[in-house]
């Protein structure tokens, strides 16, 4: 009868191997395996490294026009995904700049807080939008950050323009435009987003554009705005606002 050995023995001691020439021990040698009169069973040990498993369970839906929506999406993500990459959008996009936005109370007129709040509303509503059509591609696509990102960043330029950006007075739109950090503004997704909501202003936008940023003049500078002091005090006002 064959004898099953485990993994372990596959190396016969060589004590055994002298002691069968010599008629001594008439226990499996190498010869026997090669001959295949020993059966060799794996001992079950240590599984290696394996891939995680995608959770087959649907998002959760998250309430667009939270403080923390971002960090909701990104925690349900890793709950559903043990072990598997999320999306950096989430964190590293997301979260971080609508933070950073609502930090800008001081630095915005009311025409600008107005548009902060509507957009950073309509970029979360995009996203629970595509989780609520199609559960399922969503999840595949959380799984794929690069795609996710592109995604994501693609419903900038409609959420910006549709929620009045070009109503905004020019230094809302300066403080605004200088608030991502020089790498987002620099990568592929920020230059495409740019040059999308450019070509989204209308010849009409310009004139209202014009005029609120002569409103907001007035504002800044009272009774100097037509003097001689005017505009330095509003050149000063601006750099306070992208600056200060």
């Amino acid at each position: 009868m064959p004898l099953t050995l485990g993994a372990n023995y596959m190396s016969v001691n060589p004590i055994n191997i002298v002691k069968n020439v010599a008629g001594l021990y008439d226990g499996p040698t190498f010869k026997d395996v090669l001959e295949q009169k020993v059966t060799l069973t794996p001992l079950r040990g240590p599984s290696g490294p394996t891939s995680p498993t995608p959770s087959s369970a649907a998002p959760e839906p998250v309430k667009p026009g939270t403080p923390d929506y971002y960090q909701q999406r990104y925690n349900d993500f890793v709950a559903r995904n043990p072990g598997v990459t999320p999306p950096d959008y989430y964190l590293g996009y997301g979260q971080k700049y609508y933070n950073r936005l609502m930090s800008l109370d001081a630095d915005l007129s009311s025409e600008g807080r107005a548009w902060r709040d509507k957009t950073a509303l309509a970029l979360q509503q995009a996203i629970e939008n595509k989780r609520a059509s199609d559960p399922e591609g969503f999840a595949e696509l959380e799984r794929n950050p690069e795609a996710f990102r592109k995604f994501a960043f693609s419903t900038h330029p409609a959420a910006y323009v549709n929620s009045g950006l070009y109503d905004l007075p020019v230094q809302d739109i300066l403080v605004i435009a200088s608030t991502p950090d020089i790498k987002d503004v620099l990568s592929q997704e920020g230059i495409h987003q740019s040059l999308i909501t450019i070509g989204k202003l209308k010849p009409g936008d310009v004139p209202d554009i014009l005029l609120d940023t002569g409103e907001q003049y007035l504002r800044d500078t009272g009774p100097l705005a037509f003097t001689p002091l005017g505009p330095g005090l509003e050149i000063g006002k601006q750099l306070l606002r992208m600056f200060g």
